[in-house]
């Protein structure tokens, strides 16, 4: 379902797939149409809760769950699973991969790719949509063969519980998905599996860095396969918009996540400190997941590497 290394021959997927370049650059609707791909053919997808900020200065909290590809959003913890019954009843109400595959359809533009770390491929886009419910929106994202990870900023108008509209605001969220798989590495005593690719994320701080884009090294680890447990760190960060190195940022990694057939983590309702990931592909050769820690919101992915 997904585009194969031996298969396409743009350059974007040579990249990707750790191949010398070779031909005319990919055009920036080659990568839409990769990334429209993955969207639509992916089986699970991860949403973290979406950042709301009020021009007025009011800050909010609205809350996301999601199962298989569909997701429903509540501003409130008790109202998610009513809503995720409205979303998997009318698709107008569904905020995962159907809804965001219409947005790029109709209303989103990739750039051309910016650049490739640890495998893992970088995509841009921007979008703007007046008429009925207008708004403005950036993006970044990443590629895996199976999958993809995003981390957004959108303006809009913000509406209440009833969708009447209270005030101009930006939204910041951050989603993963992919061809998952339900089972966990092949257990084998005394050896180790590492994923290494990207992490991106948004600073929804109270500071002066709010909406800051940055991305990472992202480095997944599992010690010993036969008493599976994960840890995720993330390393070497850089504002994604300028590639200045952020010196002083840490996030502060997760360690000993209990492995749970193909999943590790969790994102309960309205935590600002959680991370929620699933491996991807055939061989579990990809893994991608969301984040949030230390005042960012974001994901991240990762390529199974080979044994020494």
């Amino acid at each position: 379902m997904f585009p194969d290394c031996s298969s396409m021959n743009v350059a974007l997927v040579a990249r990707s797939c750790g191949s010398e370049m070779s031909g005319p650059p990919p055009t920036a609707e080659q990568i839409k149409q990769g990334t429209l791909t993955r969207v639509q053919s992916a089986t699970t997808v991860l949403a973290s809760d979406q950042h709301v900020f009020r021009y007025d200065g009011q800050a909010s909290r609205t809350l996301t769950m999601c199962r298989g590809t569909i997701c429903g959003v509540s501003p409130t913890s008790e109202g998610l699973q009513a809503a995720l019954a409205r979303a998997f009843a009318d698709a107008r109400l569904d905020f995962g991969s159907s809804h965001f595959a219409a947005r790029l359809e109709d209303s989103l533009e990739l750039t051309p790719v910016t650049q490739v770390v640890n495998g893992v491929t970088l995509v841009e886009g921007y979008g703007l949509r007046t008429g009925d419910r207008p708004f403005s929106a950036k993006f970044f994202g990443a590629w895996l063969n199976g999958g993809a990870f995003f981390v957004n900023e959108t303006t809009l108008t913000v509406r209440d519980e009833r969708g009447n509209p209270v005030g101009l605001g930006t939204v910041f969220d951050a989603s993963a998905l992919g061809v998952t798989v339900d089972s966990a590495p092949a257990p084998a005593q005394g050896n180790s599996a590492t994923w290494t690719g990207m992490m991106i994320g948004a600073d929804v701080s109270d500071t002066v860095t709010r909406g800051q884009f940055l991305r990472g090294d992202a480095t997944l680890v599992i010690d010993d396969l036969a008493d599976s447990d994960v840890d995720v760190a993330f390393s070497d960060f850089r504002d994604l918009e300028t590639g200045a190195r952020l010196a002083d940022k840490v996030i502060a990694p997760w360690q000993n996540i209990p492995l749970e057939g193909g999943s590790f983590g969790n994102k309960p309702a309205g935590s600002d400190d959680y991370i929620h990931g699933r491996f991807i592909g055939e061989d579990h050769a990809g893994v991608v997941g969301i984040f949030e820690r230390d005042d960012v919101v974001g994901s991240f992915g990762g390529v199974l590497q080979p044994d020494d």
